[in-house]
């Protein structure tokens, strides 16, 4: 069973990215990251990145063995909180369906409404009993810097949007 690690990013429309891994591969994962931080930095953050870092970051998340999916919609059509809803909504049964036995989500404001959704999701799936689900902040997790990147990237487009192509397996409109 695999581990899941969720990000968001409201560039080009809203997109939640779910970055899968297998728990084999989390601490190498994980210490290959962590080299990534200058002196100082507790975590990486694409949006305060130069563009020669940000090449280097995803040049290393190349590198990482991952299975990422983008749940992406219109911000248009909504309010910010419907359309992240409705992406987790889509990210539930896909994620099961992958094998993601656990799933982490980057802390935010929001974690109760998450929650509340992810629950949600899981009873209408009959799936309580295949996730396990929980927030946690980047500075502890460094798994959650894959999501924030690919989001990031996948959201700019054009060059960006090409470097993630390794790592996204699919792009689920919502």
């Amino acid at each position: 069973m695999k581990h899941a690690f969720v990000d968001e990013s409201a560039r080009g429309g809203y997109l939640i990215c779910a970055v899968a891994i297998a728990p084999a591969d989390l601490p190498a994962s994980r210490r290959a990251l962590r080299k990534l931080c200058k002196p100082g930095q507790q975590r990486i953050h694409m949006a305060s990145e130069s563009d020669s870092r940000r090449r280097e970051i995803l040049s290393m998340i190349d590198g990482i063995e991952v299975a990422a999916h983008v749940y992406q919609a219109e911000l248009a059509k909504s309010a910010q909180r419907v359309v992240r809803d409705d992406c987790f909504r889509a990210a539930v049964p896909s994620l099961i369906a992958m094998g993601v036995s656990r799933l982490i989500i980057e802390s935010c404001n929001q974690d109760r409404q998450d929650r509340l959704v992810i629950h949600e999701a899981l009873s209408k799936a009959d799936a309580h009993d295949l996730l396990v689900y929980g927030h946690d902040r980047p500075a502890l997790e460094p798994l959650l810097w894959v999501p924030d990147a690919l989001a990031w990237a996948y959201g700019k487009g054009g060059d960006w949007r090409r470097r993630t192509r390794g790592a996204i397996q699919g792009v689920i409109k919502v």
